[in-house]
């Protein structure tokens, strides 16, 4: 097989209507890969002599993108043609970490070293000795988890818990409705809307194109209410900002429903009708959360809280729009389940704008038939062991496993994909010390040089999305699209699909009667995304009623299709095992037997309750950075010249009481590690509370390690989400010995 794919071909030149390219020009479609809810699409313009990408647009005829990129994707052309990118296998020459050399080798030795690791590893200790690592750094169906999927099945190696972002949030959705969502913001905003709440959602910075359709609709008379602990870009143009301490909107949630129910505003008939367990909810843990302990414990004060309630019982056409950032608490998922269920009491799901969503992922991820996708009947991989990729520091560095027992075998080879594993995971600098083993074989496949290709033996390169075929489910609205190559692959990248392919090549995995390594990417897009049928002659997937390929390609997205029948839930049921809304759920008790199966407050672990904050007094909230998506955006020097250094806000009162001003570089520092930021003094942030960029490259920071290397590796209340909120720290002024020696650190 070779090394180098051959697929790409001048792809078919799109009617794009009122947009005509130069002379010598074409105009292509692509659905933009990146960590976001929008999934952009996108208008890429080719100069056909040289085959080059000269220019990126958004897609004036896309209903969600409507003709702009964000301030990220806009410098796309940058990101692909950048001087940090992999464009060759490396092999590193030298020690590990930091500062590590390498030197460029061929495709053919570069597997050749890999795939013999492989294959020692498994001769001496075993299939699960081999750990993978991936998530998020494409989100294209088939580069994030299809023929990579079926690989590690084939090998039938240790598995993988992909929970480090969204998991809470995710399983409190299927806890409750099953595979089910609202309306998209989009969507909610239409005419008739009256009152939109977003619930920790900084949508300016992380979901930019919702902006036009709240605005349109406050023209109209909406009504803005944005709840969240920090000051964002977003709650400047909020007609109500709702400030709750961080991790206590359980208890704000509640607190609203006990209003709406002790003013006889909760809509009986749509609880009778439409949902379990609400009678007992109200009588057994309701009463609990009174205005006035709601106003201690939440910090909101108790009018505001009974206004909120009262104005959102009586408006029935109203939308609440959830966000991540509320499921990386310690609480969380007893957090998203309050705030999911509200919708129930004043019975907004009965209007076509009304409901709650975090997002659309439940369904337009995970409809579809993942076992034809990701084929587990290659090997028996369910039985081999898992690890949460919350805790690989642990399990790489203490050679601990998920339940704390000593991990036999250890990992002896690790292969990094999709993901920045130094910067992007908790207690970051366990996680580099265990990569720092001699005795563990690391292969990073990546389109840049991240801080985790200086631990890597082997580097190879990756692609970026104008190199590739592809197929977007947004997770943010109803649209789909398809990625055809625009260019060919720079250097000697290779698309992940395409990788996993040479790899099983290598291993010996190709077998003649059996197309899993064999089938194409065009293929898995028609015969799985699209088309497949189920056994009565069926689309598998209902939102895919209507859709086919050719018509995709050609007009570069399409609708999910939201109208079929068999979404019909208010009418039909709910996706649970009840058929209905579960506020009872008694499937997150069997399997987390300490937690409620209604959503009650208990006080975050490492939280603004918790004894340790006498000692370290200030909460971290580590959100997205306005200028990049992970690690990926880093690498384009004008965003990185915009957000020039890791900053840290801080409250008026925290500032003065610690004598640091604005710019001044300050340590935070716990009982596990520190890091250091520059200090953004915020008039009308909580006291107790600071905020800074999540995932900073360590490499670009004073000491070389971000934010996360203050994070412990603890879980959330349920679905074994990160707990990257759930961190206390003291903050002082840096001195200049303190300087000096964290720039040493960090050289």
């Amino acid at each position: 097989m070779s090394a180098k794919p051959k697929d790409f071909a001048n792809s078919v030149v799109n009617y794009i209507p009122k947009i005509k390219p130069p002379e010598g020009h074409s105009i292509h479609h692509i659905s933009c890969p990146h960590d976001c809810p929008d999934t952009c699409s996108m208008l890429v313009t080719r100069d056909d002599t040289t085959g080059k990408a000269v220019s990126v647009q958004g897609d004036p005829s896309h209903p969600i993108t409507r003709g702009y990129l964000c301030n990220k994707v806009n410098h796309y052309i940058d990101l692909v043609y950048n001087e940090n990118r992999v464009l060759y296998p490396h092999k590193r020459v030298g020690p590990k970490g930091p500062g590590a050399k390498f030197e460029r080798i061929s495709w053919d030795e570069a597997l050749e070293v890999i795939t013999d690791d492989f294959k020692k590893t498994i001769s001496e200790y075993g299939t699960e000795a081999v750990q993978p690592f991936s998530y998020s750094g494409t989100l294209g169906m088939l580069g994030y988890w299809t023929m990579d999927n079926r690989f590690w099945n084939k090998m039938e190696a240790a598995r993988l818990e992909q929970s480090i972002c969204i998991y809470a949030a995710m399983w409190a959705g299927l806890y409750t409705y099953g595979v089910a969502n609202g309306p998209h913001v989009g969507e909610a905003a239409r005419d008739g809307c009256k009152l939109m709440i977003l619930w920790g959602a900084n949508l300016v910075s992380t979901g930019v194109h919702s902006i036009p359709f709240i605005r349109e609709a406050k023209d109209r008379g909406m009504k803005l209410v944005v709840v969240d602990p920090r000051k964002t870009r977003t709650t400047m143009f909020a007609d109500v900002h709702i400030q709750p301490k961080p991790g206590t909107d359980t208890f704000l949630a509640n607190a609203m429903m006990k209003v709406m129910v002790d003013k006889n505003l909760h809509d009986v008939d749509f609880l009778n009708e439409q949902t379990l367990g609400w009678e007992e909810f109200v009588e057994k843990i309701l009463p609990k959360y009174t205005l006035e302990e709601a106003e201690k414990i939440t910090g909101v004060k108790a009018k505001d809280i009974e206004d909120l309630a009262v104005e959102y019982a009586n408006t029935k056409k109203s939308y609440i729009r959830a966000n991540y950032g509320l499921n990386r608490h310690q609480n969380s998922g007893q957090m998203c389940r309050a705030v999911l269920i509200l919708p129930c009491f004043n019975g907004s799901w009965r209007e076509e704008t009304g409901g709650v969503a975090f997002g659309q992922l439940e369904e337009m991820w995970l409809r579809f038939d993942l076992a034809k996708l990701q084929r587990p009947d290659l090997g028996n991989r369910a039985e081999k062991r898992i690890i949460n990729m919350v805790q690989i520091g642990r399990a790489l560095a203490d050679n601990i496993g998920d339940a704390g027992e000593q991990l036999d075998p250890p990992i002896k080879s690790l292969f990094v994909y999709n993901s920045d594993i130094a910067n992007c995971t908790p207690n970051s600098g366990n996680v580099r010390k265990g990569m720092s083993r001699d005795d563990i074989f690391i292969a990073v496949h990546d389109t840049f040089w991240t801080d985790s290709c200086m631990y890597a033996d082997i580097v190879l390169p990756a692609d970026t999305a104008l190199e590739r075929t592809d197929c977007h489910w947004a997770y943010g609205s109803w649209y789909l699209g398809i990625n055809k190559p625009v260019i060919e692959p720079q250097g000697e990248s290779v698309r992940n699909t395409e990788l996993f392919r040479m790899l099983a090549d290598k291993m010996g995995y190709v077998d003649s009667t059996d197309n899993a390594f064999t089938q194409t990417d065009e293929e898995i897009i028609k015969d799985i995304l699209l088309e497949a049928e189920n056994e009565d002659g069926e689309r598998f997937n209902c939102l895919t009623e209507g859709i086919n390929y050719d018509d995709v390609v050609k007009n570069g997205w399409a609708r999910a299709s939201t109208n079929s029948k068999r979404r019909d839930f208010l009418n039909s049921g709910w996706a649970t095992p009840s058929g209905k809304i579960e506020i009872k759920c008694e499937a997150i008790t069997a399997e987390y037997p300490d937690v409620s199966p209604f959503p009650e407050y208990v006080p975050e672990i490492k939280g603004q309750y918790d004894p340790l904050k006498s000692k370290y007094p200030i909460q971290v909230l580590s959100s997205a950075s306005h200028y990049f998506i992970g690690d990926s955006f880093q690498s384009v020097p004008r965003l990185q010249a915009m957000q020039s250094r890791p900053t840290v806000e801080l409250s008026v009162n925290d500032a003065k009481a610690r004598e640091i001003k604005d710019g001044d570089l300050v340590r935070l520092y716990n009982e596990q590690a520190d890091t250091y930021c520059y200090a953004v003094i915020i008039d009308g942030l909580l006291d107790g509370v600071c905020a800074t960029q999540k995932q900073f490259k360590g490499s670009n920071t004073p000491n070389g390690l971000n934010v996360n290397n203050l994070n412990t590796e603890m879980l959330t209340d349920f679905g074994k989400s990160p707990t990257f909120y759930s961190v206390l720290v003291e903050i002082e002024k840096a001195s200049e010995e303190m300087c000096k020696e964290a720039i040493k650190q960090g050289a």
